[in-house]
């Protein structure tokens, strides 16, 4: 009984792990927009069956990072500019809303959570370390996140922002403005130090959407035009 239970679990983390890593790669750019997926390939690089391979493509076509043509083809999905346009503003909305449900839980060493992340971004920024300066900007915004207690709202964010990184890879090449981010990641900071988390809230939307302004005023990119289009043999 115990040995057949812990058969099951061995094979759902089997199942999870190739998901997670295939959605990684699609998501770094280890795996390129155009790139054609094969079960047995994928199945002899991950150590695995062909079986959760076919069923973490299944699961990443569902997301938009696959596409399929029967009996033809499997891909990586093109990565389209305008995609990035409605994520943004959905996802600053969305951890505006994060601040107002986070005002009851945070405490004064989430205040020094942040303040040193946000010198930690600092620091990377000087140093031109464009992935660490990523992961402190995520982390910063990840400890409000958290903080809503909400778990509808910090499960529908981590899908999007995972959508949102590929695109951020592909077209924004780094951590483009973000020395401004640290400034606006200050502000944000000295109101929740006063409970001002109307204001808090409204920084947060803010620094998404300059965030994004500032990343296209790096690109010579048409809003309308997809960059990378469907690839078919």
């Amino acid at each position: 009984m115990l040995s057949k239970h812990a058969t099951k679990v061995k094979r759902s983390s089997i199942r999870e792990q190739v998901y997670l890593q295939l959605q990684e790669w699609i998501i770094s750019g280890v795996l390129k927009p155009g790139d054609k997926l094969k079960d047995q390939e994928l199945a002899e690089v991950l150590g695995a069956s062909r079986t959760p391979i076919r069923e973490a493509i299944l699961r990443l076509e569902e997301e938009g990072m696959v596409q399929t043509k029967a009996n033809s083809w499997t891909q990586v999905a093109p990565v389209d500019i305008k995609q990035a346009y409605r994520l943004y503003p959905i996802i600053g909305s969305l951890e505006k809303l994060a601040v107002l449900f986070a005002q009851e839980n945070i405490q004064s060493k989430h205040i020094n959570e942040l303040e040193i992340l946000n010198g930690e971004l600092k620091r990377a920024l000087k140093e031109e370390n464009a992935i660490l300066a990523q992961q402190y900007d995520a982390q910063f915004h990840q400890v409000i996140i958290d903080l809503s207690a909400n778990e509808e709202l910090i499960y529908v964010l981590e899908g999007l922002k995972k959508k949102l990184r590929r695109y951020e890879v592909t077209y924004f090449d780094g951590f483009l403005g973000a020395e401004t981010s640290v400034a606006e990641h200050q502000k944000i900071i000295s109101e929740l130090i006063a409970k001002n988390f109307a204001a808090a809230a409204d920084m947060i939307e803010s620094n998404w959407k300059e965030s994004f302004q500032r990343r296209l005023s790096k690109l010579d990119i048409d809003k309308d035009e997809t960059v990378l289009p469907l690839q078919e043999e």
